[in-house]
């Protein structure tokens, strides 16, 4: 019935998004573990050195990125030949971004005057090279909003990572050990996608025309989209020194975890929800899910944004509180970014990416001479202001590529924004003012007994005021309409329980219920 068509997938594509951060949360916490280990072993100079390689693996592996799974999502039945298209493309795609890293290694270290960067990025291509292999055949589960087999594969590679790069860590006090990490995750997940969803692939091309359009617009902006992400840590090590680029990468670092935990795994469902959608319907549901994401990826970046010292000296120690105002200002940029998140996977859903380059271009375009003239006038501060407003600008063509690709006003996105950024004033106000007591702690025990409590409140004053905005919106359908029938529901389906309970309990025979009393117990 189609009046039951778009609460189905709504309720599905959720589910798919807590299945989805949750696998992403159990990453991440792998990962936080693995980085307090190695900050404990390894110095600013030894993140600094992997930074700078890292840029250049990330860039070029975005430069070759393949959205096979965009691609093998929107047709209507998957065929071997597609998956083994697939595959054969993935397969030349890592070996072109093996090739090309080898290719940059040293012309990349004469720059930066490190000569072990070439050894380095011979190791860390195994990685790229490792993640174009992994097994087309999973996005069957993708299609039908299952992503428990990928909490598997992510799950499992992040454990092998972190057992092997705490041992090299404490065996050698090497940079060697964050290599060991990045190579080994992929690896083991890419075996793991064989054996949970068995596929002999065979070489062919044959339904290339499949995904040549798409894979073209998506080079491009794949491209600039890198470029923009990491042209910092390409310029910066030039005019700060080693232990000052650690320092701003690791902020940097934590700043994306958020990013990677919520608002990716929260994006991946976006995709097959908005390609389920009727034309007539694609902009509704679009508001709907960009909503959604920004009310949950709201108090988590505030969060990054009002206490930087705080969750600085809980996850690193003392000894990175430089780190800090680093990690503030790049999550207001990833705040200010929002708007714009769901441009992605729909102009793949559409099949126009070449509006997605557009946007990516007008971003590098304006982040590019900035940066570069910021850091080589203001250091690492000139460099992150300059991204700051670059950032806008991006967010800005996003808003008006999305009006012209399905009609959604400008104002009705930016509201899918203000509303939970509104919603934050009363959470913002209390972790600002508590903040100096929360740095007069002694240690890190007292510094968690104040925090926690403190950070509850603010997510309950949070949830109160989005509510409260809900209700004077007219509550509108989206997220809080399908929590509070979550939790109307759950709270119905209990008491019709309990009442069955007692009817029955209520209407038993009279001999059946003195055999009960007289039951020991």
């Amino acid at each position: 019935m189609p009046g039951t068509e778009r609460p189905s997938v709504a309720s599905r594509a959720l589910g798919a998004g807590a299945w989805t951060v949750g696998t992403r949360l159990g990453t991440k916490a792998i990962d936080l573990v693995l980085l307090l280990c190695l900050a404990r072993f390894l110095g600013p100079a030894e993140f600094g050195l992997v930074a700078m390689a890292m840029a250049a693996v990330l860039i070029i592996e975005a430069l070759f990125d393949l959205p096979m799974a965009a691609a093998l999502i929107r047709v209507p039945e998957l065929t071997p030949d597609m998956l083994n298209t697939a595959f054969t493309l993935s397969l030349l795609r890592g070996l072109a971004v093996a090739l090309l890293l080898l290719a940059v290694a040293w012309p990349l270290a004469a720059f930066n005057h490190e000569p072990r960067l070439v050894a380095l990025l011979a190791v860390l291509a195994l990685a790229p090279a490792m993640r174009g292999l992994v097994n087309p055949r999973m996005v069957e589960f993708a299609r039908n909003f299952n992503f428990r087999p990928d909490a598997v594969m992510e799950l499992s590679g992040k454990v092998v990572a972190l057992v092997v790069s705490v041992c090299i860590a404490v065996g050698t006090q090497s940079y060697w050990a964050i290599a060991a990490a990045t190579v080994s995750a992929p690896l083991v997940a890419t075996l793991l996608s064989y054996v949970i969803a068995p596929l002999q692939p065979r070489l062919t091309l044959v339904h290339w025309s499949r995904f040549s359009d798409l894979l073209g617009w998506n080079f491009i902006s794949q491209l600039f989209a890198a470029l923009s992400w990491q042209i910092d840590r390409l310029i910066l090590p030039r005019f700060t020194t080693a232990t000052a680029f650690g320092q701003y990468t690791m902020g940097k670092q934590l700043a994306e975890i958020p990013l990677q935990v919520l608002m990716q795994p929260l994006v991946r469902p976006a995709m097959p929800a908005l390609a389920s959608a009727k034309d007539d319907a694609r902009a509704s549901r679009y508001l709907r899910l960009a909503h959604a994401i920004t009310a949950v990826m709201a108090p988590v970046m505030g969060l990054a944004v009002l206490w930087p010292e705080v969750l600085v000296r809980v996850a690193l120690g003392a000894n990175w509180l430089p780190a800090a105002e680093w990690l503030r200002w790049i999550s207001v940029m990833a705040l200010c970014s929002l708007p714009g998140l769901l441009l992605s996977p729909l102009a793949m859903t559409l099949d126009r990416t070449r509006w997605l380059a557009m946007r990516t271009m007008i971003e590098l375009l304006v982040r590019l001479p900035l940066v570069w003239l910021g850091a080589v006038h203001w250091g690492i501060a000139g460099a992150v202001a300059g991204s700051l407003v670059s950032t806008f600008f991006g967010t800005v063509a996003a808003l008006f590529v999305v009006r012209r690709l399905i009609g959604a006003g400008v104002g009705a996105q930016l509201m899918t924004f203000f509303r939970p950024m509104a919603a934050m004033l009363p959470a913002a106000a209390l972790l600002w003012f508590t903040e100096p007591a929360l740095m007069a702690a002694r240690g890190v025990p007292q510094l968690l007994a104040l925090a926690v409590p403190i950070g509850l409140a603010s997510g309950l004053a949070y949830a109160a005021a989005l509510l409260l905005a809900w209700q004077i919106a007219g509550r509108p359908g989206g997220l809080e309409q399908h929590l509070v029938e979550s939790i109307r529901n759950r709270f119905a389906r209990r008491r019709t329980a309990g009442a069955r309970v007692h009817a029955h309990t209520a209407t038993a025979p009279d001999g059946a219920m003195e055999a009960h009393a007289k039951r020991p117990s």
